[in-house]
């Protein structure tokens, strides 16, 4: 009998309370090497609480992250950073003033000391190019990021991650707020991703989700609703309920409000 591979990211019993709101009621799950699993659910469900836990950015009232086997609970975001772990925001975080190349530059340079950060480069590394090249930012990177349109910052934001060379990416709505063209490139980006990452996504567009979700967890008031395939989660009278707050045709496509955690 095959033995059943370990996930790479194992959260267990995770509980998050603040004062007397408890933002995350006993959250288990389980994400496998080279997954691309998406995360929905309605507003205030838990899931960018639940990032932060994985993160580090919030530490847990109770419950375990193991990651790769080890266990990350409460270890700051700079330990779960190193340990292979990055993460996107809702809005775009660059260096505006930096050059293109240079925000992936200075991400690549994480894990160096200090005197060699020092030492001014020159013209693009090998690492840097590959990374614009994979993102579509290649023929911009002597740009200053602070030009980028939305898409692209994000992009550049996805691209920095990658040149630190994590196993897990943590994206939170990355396509909010994209055009119809930025939104295909950015699934086609995360599908090519998923072939060497492991990339966990937050997301409110469905449509989006249809077209390139794989495996899809559902969370409302902080626990875990469901798990499946989009159809499965889709066709799910609880997801509905949970969404539209009454019984629908199965078919037709749930709408997703804003988040707010």
């Amino acid at each position: 009998m095959t033995p059943v591979a370990e996930p790479l990211l194992r959260l267990s019993g995770i509980r998050v309370v603040f004062g007397s709101f408890t933002a995350v009621d006993g959250v288990d799950l389980s994400v496998a090497e080279n997954e691309l699993r998406f995360l929905i659910g309605p507003n205030g469900a838990g899931k960018t609480t639940l990032i932060d836990v994985v993160t580090g950015r919030v530490r847990p009232s109770g419950g375990r992250v193991l990651f790769g086997g080890r266990d990350i609970t409460g270890l700051r975001e700079h330990a779960i950073v190193r340990a292979g772990i990055g993460r996107t925001f809702q809005t775009a975080t660059v260096f505006e003033q930096l050059t293109v190349a240079d925000n992936v530059d200075l991400a690549a340079c994480y894990r160096m000391g200090p005197l060699r950060l020092l030492r001014r480069r020159r013209g693009l590394s090998d690492t840097v190019a590959a990374v614009l090249e994979r993102v579509g930012l290649l023929a911009l990177a002597d740009r200053p990021a602070g030009v980028l349109s939305h898409g692209q910052r994000q992009w550049l934001e996805i691209g920095m991650l990658l040149a630190q060379s994590p196993r897990l990416l943590l994206l939170d709505e990355p396509v909010a707020g994209m055009s119809a063209g930025e939104r295909e490139r950015t699934g086609e980006l995360l599908v090519e991703i998923a072939a060497d990452h492991t990339v966990v996504v937050v997301e409110h567009d469905m449509d989006f989700l249809r077209r390139y979700a794989r495996d899809v967890t559902v969370l409302h008031e902080g626990r875990v609703l469901t798990e499946g395939t989009v159809a499965q989660v889709q066709a799910d009278e609880r997801v509905q309920e949970v969404y539209l707050g009454r019984n629908v045709d199965v078919a037709a496509p749930l709408a997703v409000g804003a988040e707010g955690e």
